[in-house]
């Protein structure tokens, strides 16, 4: 394999082996506190969960008076757990895209390990960003529907970033995905150009701006889990 490495590639490399237990121990440390924060989503989750189980429960035997008011509650966790949802999803992604540059910051990395590590991270980043921009919508509608007042203006500044890197980052990430990952280009001597071609500083400089973006979504997402208990409250 001849492996195409610019200037930028062997600095960022050397970079990284000098400082490679401290980048690892940063990383981990930060990852935990991640983790425990999606557990914590997921245990809203199953709770917006039950709640909807519940109340199915109650709908077979309410009385057709009463039915409105479970229908209005099962609607309302079913709002409840988009919010949490999209909150996991961000989360997830967060998670990732922290553990491909841990797994890229180790020193003397095998040259295949590598290019394995960030054809890995483009399919996860256009797998994710997708599934974010989707669901970023469906919490524009729940606000727009629900809280027609609610300055969301944050939110959608954020949204639209993810957006736009999701445009213009999807050509390369596509043709990472199809070619050598997700799927693989029936022509095996592509497939060897383009892993020949991953480039390192590339590869995380697109994932720190990706994990920037998801984060920074984050932030801005939290204050909507108000707007859903609020929600709840009007049914209750």
């Amino acid at each position: 394999m001849k492996y195409k490495k610019s200037p930028l590639d062997s600095f960022l490399q050397q970079r990284i082996s000098d400082n490679a237990r401290e980048l690892k121990n940063t990383l981990n440390e930060t990852l935990q506190t991640e983790q425990d924060c999606l557990e914590q989503i997921r245990l809203s989750l199953n709770h917006c969960k039950k709640n909807i189980a519940d109340i199915e429960r109650q709908v077979k035997k309410c009385s057709l008076a009463s039915l409105p008011v479970y229908e209005a509650k099962k609607a309302a966790f079913k709002d409840n757990l988009t919010i949490w949802n999209m909150l996991g999803h961000i989360q997830m992604a967060s998670i990732e895209m922290k553990e491909y540059l841990k797994r890229l910051s180790v020193e003397n990395i095998d040259e295949w390990e590598q290019r394995d590590v960030i054809k890995s991270a483009y399919t996860a980043i256009y797998e994710t960003s997708k599934k974010l921009v989707d669901t970023t919508g469906n919490i524009i509608k729940f606000i727009q529907h629900y809280f027609p007042s609610y300055d969301y203006g944050t939110f959608a500044v954020a949204k639209k970033e993810l957006t736009r890197f999701r445009e213009q980052n999807t050509a390369e990430l596509t043709r990472v995905r199809n070619g050598i990952d997700a799927h693989r280009d029936v022509e095996v001597s592509t497939q060897i150009d383009l892993i020949e071609g991953l480039h390192l500083a590339e590869a995380v400089q697109l994932i720190i701006d990706y994990g920037n973006i998801v984060n920074k979504l984050g932030n801005v997402t939290n204050p909507i889990i108000e707007l859903g208990i609020k929600r709840l409250q009007a049914c209750f």
